[in-house]
């Protein structure tokens, strides 16, 4: 709903946005500036003390003062043992609120108290021009907040001031400047509010550009170690980690076992069902493959139909007998795929580089793929493994 030009709907969702963070901000800055007040007041009191009077407005003017200064040296005592101890427990929010606003409507009420007894001796009004500003510039105002809170001011002071300035020019002089004072003081707290939204805004901004950033770099990072279609390790990523673990089992002489995998008859599956279905079954062997390894073993998607598993500290024994696991896993759980019936089967071969062997990838590969060209000349659907070289 827009009145005057203003969409007060929008105001009121951008003020209830950032609510939480105003209110700790404000308790924030109360801490700090109430312990400040005590010994102002304190100061007040001690010049005023003892101090002769002239007239009778004088002395009358001289105990408001030391009234008032001795009131809000109390209240702003209080206020300071509140802010800290409320400080320690965030989960009192309305307490929190209620302490900040106290204190904002004390110090007005008594800026307008102290320009008003300032009437029996001179016409300042410069405590409500101070109180307004501090007031204005060091808490954060919601501008309907500002706006309620600053006519309110205005209505105590010209009302408390007529009780003490009998002066009709000098009583219209003030109540006129007092408007003034009040209307820069919420000019400037409207202003302070959207510096504050604006800024915060433009960070939340960035850190959701940050965030967004870093994720599209984890997943370009995540595409560049990956096959798109199974998810699983690409040939290049693959290629790093047998480089990697072929140093280490060298090192800590250990026995290693690289598998080659490649689906029997793949291609038939692709022109007699179609391509879609066979990348549903390349993800579909990837994730059984992964089901049945150890969390130390790699395994990738080299193209195609094609599979490689590393698995480290494991001799030709003890491969041979994975590598048949995963050949029966393959036969008995995709014989059927979608209510159709493929039969889809996997030829396997086998290298292992004995303990202490020195060896490059390269090498390893040429010598599984060897094995795997085996198991395809030996009929398919089988294992075959032997010793490296």
């Amino acid at each position: 709903m827009r009145i005057g030009g203003i969409d007060w709907q929008a105001l009121q969702r951008t003020q209830r946005q950032w609510s939480s963070l105003q209110l700790e901000q404000n308790l924030h800055r109360l801490k700090l500036a109430a312990p400040i007040a005590p010994p102002v007041n304190l100061l007040h009191i001690w010049m005023f003390w003892g101090r002769p009077a002239q007239s009778a407005n004088e002395a009358l003017w001289v105990q408001g003062i030391i009234f008032a200064h001795a009131a809000m040296l109390l209240f702003f005592a209080l206020l300071a043992l509140a802010t800290w101890w409320l400080n320690r427990h965030p989960h009192l929010v309305r307490l929190r609120r209620a302490c900040i606003t106290v204190g904002i409507l004390g110090t007005l009420g008594f800026a307008a108290l102290i320009s008003s007894i300032d009437q029996l001796v001179t016409s300042n009004i410069t405590p409500l021009l101070v109180g307004c500003t501090l007031v204005a510039l060091v808490f954060l105002h919601r501008p309907l907040s500002a706006l309620l809170l600053f006519s309110t001011t205005l209505g105590l002071f010209i009302w408390a001031i007529g009780q003490t300035q009998s002066d009709p020019a000098l009583l219209l002089s003030n109540r006129v400047n007092g408007l003034s004072i009040c209307a820069i003081a919420m000019a400037l707290a409207w202003s302070q509010w959207h510096h504050f939204v604006q800024t915060h805004t433009q960070q939340q901004r960035l850190e959701a550009q940050q965030q967004l950033l870093e994720q599209q770099n984890a997943r370009l990072s995540y595409l560049a170690e990956h096959d798109p279609l199974s998810g699983l390790l690409n040939r290049r990523a693959f290629g790093e980690i047998v480089a990697h673990e072929l140093l280490r089992a060298e090192r800590n002489q250990q026995p290693m076992c690289l598998l080659m995998l490649d689906l029997d008859h793949f291609k038939q599956i692709n022109d007699q069902h179609g391509h879609p279905l066979g990348d549903r079954v390349i993800r579909q062997t990837a994730t059984l493959l992964a089901s049945q390894v150890r969390a130390s073993d790699s395994l990738a998607r080299i193209g195609g139909e094609e599979f490689v598993l590393l698995l480290p500290e494991c001799d030709l024994q003890q491969g041979l007998q994975i590598a048949e696991l995963l050949r029966q896993s393959v036969e008995q759980q995709l014989r059927q795929f979608e209510g159709q019936e493929l039969a889809l089967t996997v030829s396997i071969g086998l290298v292992a580089v004995p303990v202490g062997q020195a060896c490059s990838y390269e090498r390893l590969y040429a010598a599984s793929d060897r094995a795997l060209y085996q198991a395809k000349h030996n009929g398919r659907n089988r294992v075959v493994g032997a010793l490296l070289d």
